[in-house]
């Protein structure tokens, strides 16, 4: 299912149950429209017979005065017009009389109109003042008036019952109006959630892998499911992955074969170098011979270092065990790898001193691999020093390792007083072909190998190699490797710490972490 169709039916759904909900609060507005428009018609229907009421009973005083005038004496010419303008108010207020609404006002309004005819038509006060002709009306008034108070209560009870109806109605909308409103809102956060989560989710994975393919891990990644976009897009990820994979498995077998290529030559040159500095075949050399010599082989010990670490790098992408050796002595591997920069670092005016307190167990490390990584930290300790600096080679033995680790370990840490390491760098730093000048120093931009194979090696023995974070920061880069950006000639210093394990036994996932690409990137 596509994007849009999901979005469309996220929307759709509450927008159906909104409409469900206004169709019931539109029905009970018709409930209670109805019983207005009844309650309405009754309140006109009563209008009108208070009218009918009104003038009837208007009829019934007419002749209780024209009586009361007759008795009085006055002539029944007097008395007459009055009764006939009743008579007549009361016709016209009737009207139709198929009209008229059946009930118990009807007898005693004919009664009261067939009193009043006969009284007129013997045109005689002796009607009005016959005695049974004022009990006749007196019971038509009682009639009239007991029908009106009847009429009065049925309309009262309708009216109540409207408006209980009414009520009711109201209150159902209310309720159900509610009631459906909070299940829209409930159906829409659900969907919703749902609909974001086939989303989300999908691409936070592809985000993971994208993050792992910017540190380097080419490996596969699960399927990523959820809508064709989305899809759509996990593929082309996937398919800048394989692209990737090929071209990182091509650049390994292109720095294997150079690097191969160029060691052969590197070494003959080195041997020729050595044999001019030994006087073969030339004789002794003079002073200016002797330094130009040096200088050649100086840049010929550096290529070498280069290729070396190239293939060591290759190496670990192969995935090549380490070969360990036992009964390895840390202390003089440490004394070797400083001998190895110490004719550098003399010429730089860098003084390394090295603190081996108590004594360490003999333990089972690859020598040339362990040397080469404290090599590297020296080199790049001495590399970003100023003459009359120091650096400081210090090994100790431990009860935990990095992050927290149990087990007994040795902790080689090298220290300079360089400018240190910038925080917008430290996240690179053990990146591969990362690097940057450093800042106030005399080290030269190299290839940033140095730091990123050195953690590598650390982490196939079951170490780790880390920048001291709670130091006075610290100087960067390996080989070449990022570093710098203290603030004038101040030396700040860096430390970094090289962690190895005492016991041969090495974790399968430490191994796997070191040989594969990535682990040195995390």
């Amino acid at each position: 299912m596509r994007l849009l169709t999901r979005l469309i039916l996220s929307h759709t759904a509450p927008v159906l149950v909104m409409l469900i909900a206004l169709g019931v609060v539109l029905v009970s507005l018709a409930r209670i429209t109805a019983s207005q428009t009844l309650l309405s018609d009754e309140t006109e229907e009563l209008r009108r017979e208070a009218a009918l009421h009104h003038a009837a009973w208007a009829v019934g005083l007419a002749m209780r005065r024209g009586q009361e005038a007759c008795v009085r004496g006055v002539p029944w010419e007097d008395v007459a017009p009055t009764l006939r303008d009743r008579i007549a108010a009361l016709k016209a207020e009737i009207g139709d009389t198929t009209l008229l609404p059946p009930g118990p006002m009807l007898p005693s309004i004919d009664g009261h109109l067939q009193l009043v005819q006969r009284a007129l038509d013997d045109d005689t006060c002796d009607r009005l003042t016959d005695p049974d002709v004022q009990r006749e009306r007196v019971r038509l008034d009682e009639q009239l008036t007991d029908a009106w108070v009847l009429r009065i209560g049925e309309l009262q009870a309708r009216a109540q019952i409207r408006e209980e109806d009414a009520r009711i109605a109201s209150d159902s909308a209310l309720s159900n109006g509610l009631a459906i409103t909070v299940a829209a809102c409930v159906v829409a956060a659900v969907l919703a959630h749902r609909i974001a989560r086939t989303v989300t989710d999908p691409l936070a994975a592809i985000a993971t892998q994208a993050q792992r393919l910017g540190k380097g891990d080419f490996d596969a990644s699960p399927e990523v499911r959820g809508p064709a976009e989305v899809r759509d897009l996990a593929l082309e990820i996937e398919n800048m992955r394989r692209r990737l994979a090929e071209i990182e498995t091509l650049k390994q077998s292109f720095l294997a074969s150079v690097s191969h290529e160029l060691r052969t030559p590197l070494t003959k040159i080195r041997e020729a170098i050595a044999l001019l500095g030994d006087g073969v075949g030339g004789g002794a050399l003079s002073e200016r011979q002797a330094r130009i010599l040096h200088i050649a082989r100086v840049a010929c010990e550096r290529e070498i270092r280069m290729v070396t670490t190239l293939l060591d790098l290759s190496r670990f992408s192969a995935g090549s065990p380490i070969r360990l050796q036992d009964g390895s002595s840390i202390d003089e591997l440490i004394r070797s790898a400083v001998r190895e920069e110490e004719a550098e670092a003399l010429e730089r005016g860098v003084t390394i001193h090295i603190e081996t307190p108590g004594a360490v167990p003999p333990c089972s490390v690859d020598v040339a691999l362990i040397e080469r990584a404290v090599a590297n930290l020296v080199r790049n300790a001495t590399s970003v020093s100023k003459p009359g600096q120091q650096v400081l080679v210090r090994r100790e033995l431990v009860q935990a390792g990095a992050g927290g680790r149990p087990g007994g370990r040795v902790l080689i840490s090298v220290t300079d007083q360089g400018p240190g390491v910038p925080a917008e760098i430290r996240q690179s730093l053990f990146e591969e072909f990362k690097t940057q000048p450093v800042a106030n120093s005399p080290k030269r931009v190299g290839i940033g190998l140095g730091l990123a194979l050195s953690r590598r090696i650390a982490r196939a023995h079951g170490g780790d190699l880390e920048l001291d974070e709670h130091a006075q920061s610290g100087a960067a880069g390996g080989d070449g490797a990022a570093g710098g950006g203290g603030g004038g000639d101040r030396a700040t210093g860096a430390t970094f710490r090289l962690w190895l394990p005492l016991s041969t036994e090495r974790p399968s996932e430490h191994v796997a972490a070191a040989l594969h690409p990535s682990a040195a990137l995390s």
